[in-house]
């Protein structure tokens, strides 16, 4: 089921929203806090339903088809990063700026006044701080160690009223080590400078940190705003519910590997940028490693599927897991000592 857009109109900013949900009420809160934008001029919002289960045109009852912002797509079960693929597939032809949400966030009042206050300016990608369901901390916050945390002063001030900056220095060198200081939902950029880019549907987990990069790799004018404008959802993702030393670390840890492994492969990187990206994989390889000796030593079954095909996909992880396992093992020995 297809919704036609809107005719073309000036400076539009399009939103996507991949759907798959369960529960009633999730997909509304979402799409009513896009339609309570203040000042954020014209606007549309494509969702695109995921075969979700709980249908979005039955969420949507009273607001789609009344509110000709709103679009709906309706496809096979593909995955949110097919699914925001589809979305930028039909962005309007007067799409200017683009947005993604997932269906379970919030954004506040004035996110996208926020965000197109900036890019307006002429900055190319514009990020604002969030909160996720769950976390005591912003995301701002989230494992930055005194040389990585996202200092506001530090940089350029562009509004003082609505606290925008840009970005001073090399943001992509950030972003591979604090990719997670973005939340998708908290994320708009310029179409025209990246009209082509799309999300890796070979990578289920990380594929929207590595649209990120992608995006961040490609330019320099970043601006943001440290300001919570984002309410995330306790959402259906596993690096969220994965602890350490937990049955589905595992599976994170392997999609950790993986995902290091596309960077490589896809990005064009600096030697010092490949050294940092090797070093996480690495610290990927040797944390599933400790991750499943801490499962056996406390009598819990691994997933050995998923072990043998990272192993399969990722030779290194392999040989190098004895090696793994005896400085595992060493450490301990020296800790007790």
């Amino acid at each position: 089921m297809r919704t036609m857009p809107p005719e073309p109109s000036a400076d539009l900013v399009s939103i996507v929203v991949p759907y798959f949900q369960r529960e009633r009420g999730i997909l509304r809160r979402c799409v009513e806090s896009v339609l309570s934008q203040q000042g954020a001029g014209n606007f549309h919002l494509i969702i695109v339903d995921d075969a979700s289960p709980l249908p979005a045109a039955a969420e949507l009852e009273g607001i789609h088809p009344n509110d000709p912002r709103v679009q709906v797509i309706r496809q096979d079960n593909a995955g949110p990063g097919a699914a925001r693929n589809t979305g930028l597939d039909h962005l309007p032809a007067a799409t200017r700026y683009v947005a993604f949400i997932d269906s379970d966030d919030c954004w506040e009042p004035d996110f996208l006044s926020h965000a197109t206050a900036a890019l307006d300016q002429g900055y190319d990608i514009f990020f604002a701080n969030s909160r996720r369901h769950g976390f005591d901390e912003a995301r701002f916050d989230w494992h930055a160690s005194s040389n990585r945390r996202l200092i506001p002063t530090e940089h350029q001030s562009i509004d003082a009223a609505r606290e925008l900056y840009a970005f001073t220095g090399r943001f992509f060198d950030y972003a591979l080590v604090r990719s997670n200081i973005i939340s998708t939902s908290a994320l708009a950029y310029r179409l025209a400078r990246f009209p082509t880019l799309r999300f890796n549907t070979r990578l289920f987990n990380g594929q929207d940190r590595l649209f990120k990069l992608h995006l961040s790799k490609m330019t320099d004018k970043v601006s943001f705003c440290p300001r919570i404008l984002v309410n995330e959802g306790a959402g259906i993702n596993i690096y969220d519910s994965a602890g350490w030393g937990s049955a589905k670390s595992l599976r994170l840890l392997s999609n950790y590997i993986r995902l290091s492994k596309f960077i490589l492969a896809e990005l064009d990187l600096t030697e010092a940028q490949q050294r940092t990206v090797t070093d996480q994989l690495n610290d990927s390889r040797f944390s599933m490693t400790a991750s499943l000796a801490h499962l056996l030593r406390n009598g819990q079954q691994p997933d050995w599927r998923l072990v043998l095909n990272t192993g399969r996909e990722d030779p290194p992880f392999a040989l190098n897991f004895l090696p793994n396992l005896a400085r595992i093992l060493l450490g301990r020995i020296f800790s007790k000592k």
